[in-house]
């Protein structure tokens, strides 16, 4: 042993392919590598390479990897005179030169000639080492691969086995590389005999190593460490390990015979070689080739249906193997059209149902096999051989049928054995069985359905414990459908003792009915509801009552439910409107329940004219769409859906006029759900009705006259109003706000008069001095340009006077709507391109401008957010002109820049900072952007260079590295110079600019860019970004040494200021601050009202009590970046007050916008900075 030892450590060890150059002496490379090394490996390789190039210099042969090699070849057919160390160096040698030979750079009968002796010599020499043996085996894999003739199989047969026979080594190295070989040389086998041969030979070996695992399967109950200890069971997992790449390969005979073989090693108790079986299986059943695994595939589906039928006596990972094969082989089999696969398929349902009820991870990795073959292999279509058959006929006696029936018992019995806890795996393949044999459920599956409900029964009101329970129920409700679920669980009421069964059924209902019948509402569940409000009128115990009456509200609560795509819109919503009516007049209970159903009804409709377009749906449409695709059925067709909506419009009037009665009549809460079914159902209707009934309501609140004019407000008419019985001036004022509030709803589908109408009631509005509203009025415009474009087009230059003649509102909803007012009109002005229309643009884009500037955050933002849906808008490629338009918004903005005021011109870099950040590319289409704003770089205005760094930043941050470089030049040079000054931040924000552009462009770019005036200050950038990233090692580093003097430096801190030395930590720490070089975050730009237009900034002496004197003292300002203050010798305060200031000044100032935040990362902890 100690000898194979040292053998093995002085062996040569074979180079890799990409370690050496073909175009390059081998033996000269060698040398050069190995020249230095004493270990005696090397020497015998070294030795080697150069006795084999003095043989090919004597004979003048080139010094090529194919001379070489056949050199080396050569001398080791004369083995016999070699003694082991020369063998193993001659055989590192060729493992190094095979993979440097190029292609055609061998012949076929070289090849076939070279394997031969490599076989025999390693065959022959029993003590070479595993490297050896290991690159021999790698070089036989080139060889045949890529020299021999792979239809010439006595060529190739040699090679072959021997891989064969490594391929079962003991040895892992060798083991590897055989069976990698094998691999890649059995596959590109095309000739049908070296594919029939090679298959006998692997058919061979696996025969030789039955009777090994024929005796490993006796040793099931012995622990597994014991079994894999014994060499003939190591062997048969070797072979086995073999099979399973090669499987796909083997030709259709011995693939059958293979099958065979592992067939008998199946076993429905685990063995130490279960695991491997199974995974040798699976290629074959994955094989495209399904005639090779035919005759044995039922016998096999056979033997893995007892094994995981087994379930936890076996281990879990080879039974859940095991189940995955049961699912290929039946798809193999419905594949092949065996004429037993339902026989079949009863076995592979019958072995996975014991596991849905095992522990919980089993259960539902076995659920999820179990409703893949239910998808695959059971639905409703399987039954039907005509449309027109009935369904009691059906499902009538069939092989099919009775597949189905033994499979619903199969689950039945399920459910009987989980003790009154239905999990959710089980609750998972019940529900996808509902779903797959959709209305024939209740036929098949009546009897689980009953015994859902008595588990749901006996499980009581606890709904933690039912969740799945209910679940499982509401896949029978959407398969089934309400009207077979009550024929099977009634909800009733006992006369006598007032008693309800069934009832927790109507959640269950009111979650999952879809394309049910209005008509059964109203006949069924509307008399079972009165019966329950009966009974609650009589009943003398008062919570018994308070029960009733809630269960009768639930099942009237069930109106929506029977709203989502019902089958008889068009002929009963008719009398479900005189229904509506009576619910709006009568039971306010049912009022919020009557909107939605409206709602539902309508959008469904609408979503079917206009599929991919929102129209407002609500979450539980979405949810019922899904379920109405779980019950197989379609969304309406374009056909059904217009008929539905003639009859929503036909049957409306009445139904409108109450809504919108109680629309006015009703509290703010409750107008919000009236209001959207009161638009819903508006927009289906004719424009002239909804007219009548909005000029009804104006003239009701008198805001309109009989001849249907506004009436004007007079100063002094309170007072006549009060006297006359009318309503006051405030309670009209008070009144707009809910009829505008209509209004607006009403728009969608209203006609030129009603437009012409509400439009006239918001001029009214906006012109008559009223005080209240002014946010609806502004939405309701909003909703007229947005949704009628030929009215925005006809009366365009009134609108534009319209707006920009009123004051602009503080009320940031207001300001909201106002902007979106604004939006629709800038669109449509710059789209025009007319003179006149320009000069209103302009007015237009300086209150966004100025707005950008605003005080106030949420002013601000809405500003941004035009500005985007503006230029988004313009960038639209369905529109006209839409580059153009852009393009001239840009212009227009950029036209701000040369003004004279510094707050219109930080607006207007705010304004085009916003635009970069959407859209970078602005800069590359429309080059003079970035010139512009960097030439402002020269003024002295703080507000104008604050935003001017800010667009510098935003453009650094956004553009790529690659169209960053064409501007890379003019951004160094235009913000270095504020490099100098300390003051709002300047400098750190060059700095910033500085590290991002550092980052994507590297720092040669960067120092090559910068003027040699600030060629200092750039290289420390540099410097303390490279400090900064190697101080996050040290910190990850050191952060035991600083945990542990933290406690020390706390109690110190404590000393100090028990001795009223705080001001001198503080220093100390300034003082470090300024040593390391570390900036604070750039401050707000958002605060316009602090700044002047001047490079002064505010002024900065303070005064400073002193303990014995009081007096004015005048001490310089240093700012933590920097080290002196002599370049700004006018700032000059007192330390205390300079705390004081910049902690307002930090309060006052704001950001840009809430999308303009950016973080940075400090060396001494994480700050906002905001720029």
């Amino acid at each position: 042993m100690q000898a194979k030892a040292q053998q093995k450590e002085t062996e040569p060890r074979p180079e890799t392919e990409a370690s050496l150059k073909y175009d390059v002496d081998i033996c000269q490379q060698l040398m050069s590598r190995y020249s230095a090394s004493t270990a005696p490996q090397h020497r015998h390789l070294l030795a080697t390479a150069a006795a084999i190039r003095s043989i090919l210099s004597a004979e003048c042969l080139p010094l090529t990897p194919p001379a070489y090699f056949a050199a080396a070849v050569g001398t080791l057919s004369d083995s016999k005179t070699l003694d082991s160390t020369e063998i193993a160096a001659l055989l590192s040698f060729i493992s190094v030169v095979v993979p440097l030979i190029p292609e055609k750079g061998m012949k076929e009968d070289k090849a076939s000639e070279a394997v031969g002796v490599l076989v025999g010599v390693v065959e022959e020499r029993d003590g070479l080492g595993v490297a050896t043996v290991s690159g021999v085996v790698k070089s036989l894999g080139v060889l045949i691969l890529g020299f021999c003739d792979l239809d010439d199989w006595a060529s190739v047969k040699p090679g072959f086995e021997s891989l064969l026979k490594f391929s079962v080594d003991k040895r892992p190295k060798v083991r590897r590389s055989a069976q990698d070989c094998l691999e890649k040389v059995f596959g590109p086998f095309r000739s049908s005999v070296a594919v029939k041969e090679a298959s006998k030979l692997v058919l061979s070996l696996v025969k030789c190593y039955m009777p090994m695992a024929l005796n490993a399967l006796q040793t099931a109950d012995v622990s597994k460490d014991e079994t894999l200890s014994k060499p003939e069971h190591l062997e048969v997992i070797h072979m086995l390990n073999l099979l399973k790449p090669i499987a796909p390969f083997l030709s259709n005979k011995v693939s059958s015979k293979v099958l065979s073989e592992l067939h008998i090693l199946l076993s429905q108790h685990f063995s130490p070689i279960t695991g491997h079986v199974l995974s040798c299986i699976e290629p074959f059943f994955e094989s495209e080739r399904n005639e090779a695994v035919g005759t044995q595939l039922e016998n096999i589906i056979d033997s893995l249906a007892l094994y995981v039928s087994m379930g936890e006596k076996n281990p879990i990972d080879t039974v859940m193997s095991a189940a995955k094969l049961l699912k290929k082989g039946l798809d193999n089999l419905s594949a092949r059209g065996s004429s037993s696969s339902m026989k079949i398929l009863l076995k592979v349902v019958g072995s996975l149902a014991g596991l849905l009820i095992c522990e919980s991870s089993i259960a539902l990795q076995s659920s999820d096999i179990m409703k893949q073959v239910i998808k695959n292999f059971i639905n409703c279509k399987m039954l039907l051989i005509d449309e027109n058959q009935s369904l009691e006929f059906v499902c009538q006696e069939s092989e099919e049928a009775d597949a189905i029936r033994s499979i619903c018992a199969i689950l039945e019995k399920c459910l009987n054995s989980c003790n009154g806890v239905l999990n959710e795996p089980l609750c998972g393949a019940i529900s996808i069985l509902f779903q797959e044999l959709g209305e024939m459920s209740f036929i098949f599956m009546n009897s689980i359905v009953l015994k859902l409900a008595d588990l749901m029964n006996h499980a009581g009101q606890d709904n933690s414990d039912t969740h799945h329970l209910q679940k499982c129920l509401g896949s029978a409700v959407v398969a089934m459908g309400p009207q077979r679920i009550l024929e099977l669980i009634p909800i009733s009421i006992n006369a006598d003792d007032f008693t309800c069964s069934n009832t927790w059924l109507v959640p269950i209902l009111k979650n999952h009915v879809v394309g049910a019948s209005l008509e059964y509402y109203m006949e069924h569940i509307v008399p079972l509801a009165k019966s329950f409000q009966r009974a609650h009128k009589e009943v003398k115990k008062s919570v018994i009552g308070q029960d009733l009456q809630a269960h009768a509200q639930g099942l009237w609560g069930l109106l929506p439910a029977f709203c989502q795509y019902p089958v008889d819109t068009h002929k009963k919503f008719g009398s479900l409107a005189d229904l509506l009516i009576k619910f709006l007049k009568k039971d306010s209970f049912m009022h919020q329940h009557v909107a939605f159903a409206l709602q539902v009804l309508v959008n469904q409709n609408k979503s079917s004219l206009l599929p991919g377009q929102n129209v407002g749906e609500f979450n539980t449409c979405a949810q019922k769409d899904k379920a109405l695709e779980f019950k197989g059925i379609p969304c309406y067709s374009n056909k059904t859906a217009k008929k539905n909506i003639r009859a929503l419009g036909s049957c409306s009037t009445e139904l409108l006029q109450a809504l919108v009665d109680l629309f006015v009549d009703s509290l703010a809460d409750k107008r919000l759900y009236m209001k959207d079914a009161i638009g819903c159902l508006a927009s289906v209707t004719d424009s002239s009705i909804t007219k009548d009934i909005f000029v009804s309501l104006l003239q009701r609140f008198e805001v309109v006259n009989s001849k249907g004019e506004f009436e004007k407000k007079i100063q002094d008419d309170e007072t006549i109003d009060e006297e006359q019985g009318n309503l006051s001036a405030t309670e009209k004022d008070i009144q707009r706000c809910p009829l505008m509030s209509l209004a607006s709803v009403l728009v969608e589908g209203a006609g030129e008069d009603l437009v012409e109408l509400i439009y006239n009631f918001v001029v009214d509005s906006l012109q008559g001095n009223h005080v209240t509203g002014q946010c609806e009025v502004y939405h309701t415009l909003s909703k007229v340009l947005e949704e009628h474009g030929w009215f925005c087009s006809s009366r365009f230059m009134e609108l534009i006077d319209l707006l920009l003649g009123l004051e602009p509102s503080t009320d940031i909803s207001s300001v909201r709507h106002r902007f979106a007012c604004f939006h629709t009109l800038m669109v449509h002005m710059l789209e025009m391109s007319l003179e006149e229309q320009d000069t209103k643009a302009f007015l237009i884009l300086n209150e966004i401008i100025v707005t950008l500037k605003d005080a106030k955050d949420e002013a601000r933002k809405v500003a941004y957010d035009t500005l985007l849906m503006i230029c988004s808008s313009l960038k639209d490629s369905s529109r006209v002109n839409a580059g153009r338009s852009y393009h001239k918004l840009i212009s227009m903005i950029m036209g701000y820049l040369s003004g004279s005021s510094p707050h219109i011109k930080s607006g207007a870099v705010s304004a085009l900072s916003v635009v970069v950040h959407s859209d970078a590319e602005v800069c590359l289409k429309i080059p003079d952007v970035v010139p512009s704003v960097l030439s402002l770089l020269h003024g002295k205005a703080v507000e104008v260079i604050k935003a001017a760094l800010g667009f510098a930043k935003v453009l650094v941050s956004c553009l790529p590295a690659k169209d960053l470089q064409n501007v890379l030049s003019e951004v160094v040079s235009g913000v270095l110079p504020w490099s100098s000054v300390s003051r709002h931040h300047f400098r750190e924000k060059v700095t910033i600019i500085l590290e991002i552009i550092t980052r994507k462009c590297g720092s040669a770019a960067v120092e090559a860019a910068a003027p040699e005036k600030y060629k200092r200050f750039v290289k420390t950038v540099f410097q303390n970004r490279h400090h900064k990233s190697t101080s996050k090692d040290a910190v990850a580093t050191n952060t035991e040494t600083s945990l542990e003097d933290s406690s020390i430096k706390r109690s110190e801190e404590q000393k100090h200021n028990d001795l009223g030395s705080f001001p001198n930590r503080q220093g100390s720490v300034h003082h470090r601050k300024r040593k390391r070089g570390i900036y604070k975050g750039p401050p707000d730009l958002r605060a316009p009202h602090i700044t002047t237009g001047d490079d002064s900034g505010p002024q900065d002496a303070k005064r400073v009590e002193n303990p014995k004197q009081k007096m004015l003292v005048k001490v310089p300002l240093r700012d933590k970046g920097e080290e002196t203050p002599n370049n700004e010798s006018n700032d000059w305060k007192t330390s205390m007050e300079h705390k004081s200031m910049r902690k307002k000044r930090k309060g006052a100032l704001q950001t840009l916008s809430s999308t303009f935040k950016h973080r940075r990362h400090r060396k001494l902890g994480k700050q906002k900075a905001h720029n």
